[in-house]
């Protein structure tokens, strides 16, 4: 059994606008009720103690911190959208990065599996790849245990898409990982090609004790939330713009930062903390599913579809490649690809009660059944199990 793990992850601050840290607090609980030892250090921010890992501190805190401001300043300085201005931001951070942190943290994690003696496996989570070349060849010359990174942000993260916020894989070397792991079937061949020598894909999972029902009056009728419009501004416009003028005395919700399209006659409100999101989903009779493009084509999963199942939440998503190895389509969720679709089911469902109801059921059982974090768990021990047998 792989028991103890030492994981660097990009933060564990929920605070940061890091889409992907409430996913990873789901999952480390479920490698820690699967019996997994974890010691967790954040590569930006306060480390944060909870009960289902240890800490060390970040190395780097106030180097993390200057940096983040720089960047933001740069990018408000210069357009964002200017390939040269960006080029010169994410070179400027990668010399920072390479000459003052890369060195501490390499001098802490080698004196981490010193100390704790019996670590199985190192997992590097999210963090820039470019900014930490090196130390997994470091710490698999002197301890020869399975180093891997797991990349939950592709294929934004891939170079030709250029990431969130850096290009992480610019310069970087992802030979000197055992494997790379991905929610994305479709990018298994691009990190191939790069040089990767195993790929996994480990799709999301959800904690269902976390993203429960609840029985709330439904007096909203159609809820979207997301982190920016980036990459599903085509598909906002056809599951919302469009749809909220036609049914003009539906109450459509947005709720969301940097959401930059039209939106018709629906309200926006600001991003929410989960548990009060949690409130708005179970208020609503129909929550749409809107992945971004690049995701969508590429069979890469997202933690939304597992989140509003587990809910219990009646799902009407636009088109997604992949939905139908994950849920029955027309059972457990919906799918629709054009406006005229989307206002069809929209009416119809808004009519039946029991249809909606019936649909959340059966998603959340098929949640239970196969897609909890626990489900993800074990697989991420299977894989570094094998690692561990073949190193």
């Amino acid at each position: 059994m792989m028991k103890k793990m030492l994981i660097v992850c990009s933060t564990l601050n929920l605070d940061y606008p890091h889409s992907a840290t409430p996913a990873l607090w789901q999952l480390f609980k479920g490698l820690y009720e699967e019996g997994c030892e974890l010691i967790v250090v954040p590569y930006r921010g306060s480390h944060i103690r909870s009960l289902w890992w240890r800490c060390y501190e970040n190395p780097c805190k106030v180097e993390g911190e200057l940096y983040a401001h720089i960047h933001n300043f740069l990018r408000k300085v210069f357009s964002f959208t200017n390939h040269t201005s960006r080029n010169g931001r994410e070179k400027l951070i990668s010399k920072l990065t390479h000459i003052f942190t890369k060195p501490k943290w390499k001098r802490l994690l080698l004196n981490i599996l010193e100390e704790e003696k019996n670590v199985d496996a190192v997992v590097f989570i999210g963090v820039p790849l470019n900014q930490l070349t090196g130390i997994a060849t470091s710490i698999k010359k002197f301890f020869r245990i399975p180093v891997v990174y797991y990349d939950l942000d592709v294929p934004t993260s891939l170079p030709q898409f250029g990431g969130f916020t850096f290009n992480y894989y610019v310069n970087a070397d992802v030979t000197e990982y055992d494997a790379i792991i991905i929610p994305s079937e479709g990018s298994v061949p691009v990190l191939k090609e790069m040089g990767a020598q195993k790929v996994f894909v480990l799709h999301f999972g959800v904690d269902p004790d976390v993203y429960s029902p609840l029985k709330l009056k439904q007096d909203i009728d159609i809820t979207f939330f997301g982190n920016s419009s980036k990459g599903r501004e085509n598909y906002i416009r056809m599951m919302i713009s469009e749809p909220s003028k036609i049914l003009s005395s539906s109450k459509f919700l947005v709720i969301g930062r940097d959401i930059r399209v039209d939106l018709g006659n629906a309200r926006i409100i600001p991003f929410v903390p989960f548990s009060r999101l949690r409130n708005y989903c179970c208020r609503s009779k129909i929550n749409l599913n809107i992945a971004r493009e690049n995701h969508a084509a590429t069979i890469t999963s997202t933690s939304r579809p597992f989140e509003l199942a587990a809910m219990e939440c009646c799902v009407v998503s636009a088109p997604y490649r992949g939905l139908d190895k994950w849920f029955t389509v027309g059972k457990e969720m919906f799918m629709v690809k054009s406006v005229k679709e989307a206002v069809e089911i929209y009416k119809w469902l808004l009519q039946e009660d029991d249809i909606r109801k019936k649909t959340g059921r059966a998603a959340r059982e098929r949640v239970l059944k196969e897609h909890t974090v626990r489900h993800r768990a074990r697989q991420l021990v299977r894989i570094l199990k094998l690692l561990e047998s073949t190193s």
